[in-house]
C-alpha cells in the first residue's frame, strides 16, 4: 500500500448489476482521508462543547480508569467502556462489509468516524444519560468530556480496522472474550448495556 493513498478492501474482476447501481466513492488519498476524519472529529467536539460537556475532567487527566460505576466515568482517556467502542468498531466493520465492501478503506473508515461521531452526540444528550442512569451500573454517570469522546472514536476506527484486516474467526474471537472479560470484570458490556437499555425503554 502506498503512503499516500489507501487501498481497498476488495476489487472484484466483475462487479453485479447490483452491486454497480451502489454508489462507490472514488479513491483519494491519505491526504483527503486525514483532513475529513479530522474536520469530523472537530465538528462533534464542537457540538459537545455546545452541548455543556467538559472539555477533560476538572480532577485532572488520567490514561486508564478502572472505576466503571463511579462519577469520573467516561471522563478520562480509556476506562472499560473503551472495550464497547472498540467492538462497536468491529461490529460496525460488518455492517460496511455486507452493505459497501468494494468502498476504499480510506472511506470506509471515514464512513466510521462519522457513525463514531453521531453516536457520541446522541449519548450525551440528557435522554440517553438519564436512561443509563436508571441502571445500577450508570447511576453516576453524566456523560462524556471531549477530550474521552475523542478517544472513544478513536477505539471505534481501530477496532474498525481491526475487524477489516483480521480473520473472521478471529474477529468473532475477539468480540465474544472481550464481551465475556468486561461481564466478569463490571458486570457490563455492549451487549448488556444494549439489552439494559432497550428494556428500559418499554
Amino acid at each position: 500500500m502506498s503512503s499516500n493513498e489507501l487501498a481497498p478492501v476488495a476489487q472484484p474482476n466483475a462487479a453485479h448489476p447490483a452491486e454497480r447501481r451502489k454508489f462507490i466513492p472514488k479513491p483519494a488519498g491519505i491526504v483527503v482521508y486525514a483532513p475529513v476524519i479530522l474536520c469530523i472529529m472537530a465538528a462533534k467536539a464542537a457540538v459537545l462543547f455546545l452541548m455543556g460537556n467538559d472539555v477533560v475532567c476538572p480532577c485532572g487527566v488520567q490514561l486508564w480508569l478502572n472505576d466503571s460505576t463511579g462519577a469520573e466515568n467516561s471522563k478520562h482517556i480509556a476506562d472499560w467502556y473503551s472495550v464497547s467502542h472498540v467492538l462497536a468498531g468491529m461490529l460496525f466493520a460488518g455492517v460496511m462489509w455486507l452493505t459497501s465492501r468494494r468502498w476504499p478503506l480510506g472511506w470506509m473508515i471515514v464512513a466510521a468516524a462519522a457513525f463514531s461521531a453521531g453516536w457520541e452526540v446522541i449519548e450525551n444528550t440528557p435522554w440517553i444519560i438519564s436512561q443509563f442512569g436508571n441502571t445500577r451500573v450508570g447511576a453516576n454517570y453524566t456523560g462524556d468530556t471531549i477530550l474521552n469522546s475523542l478517544f472513544d472514536s478513536a477505539f471505534v476506527m481501530a477496532g474498525f480496522v481491526a475487524a477489516l484486516r483480521l480473520p473472521l474467526v478471529v474477529s468473532i474471537g475477539l468480540v465474544v472474550l472481550a464481551e465475556v472479560v468486561s461481564a466478569f470484570m463490571i458486570g457490563d458490556s455492549l451487549v448488556l448495556a444494549t439489552v439494559r437499555f432497550v428494556v428500559g425503554l418499554f
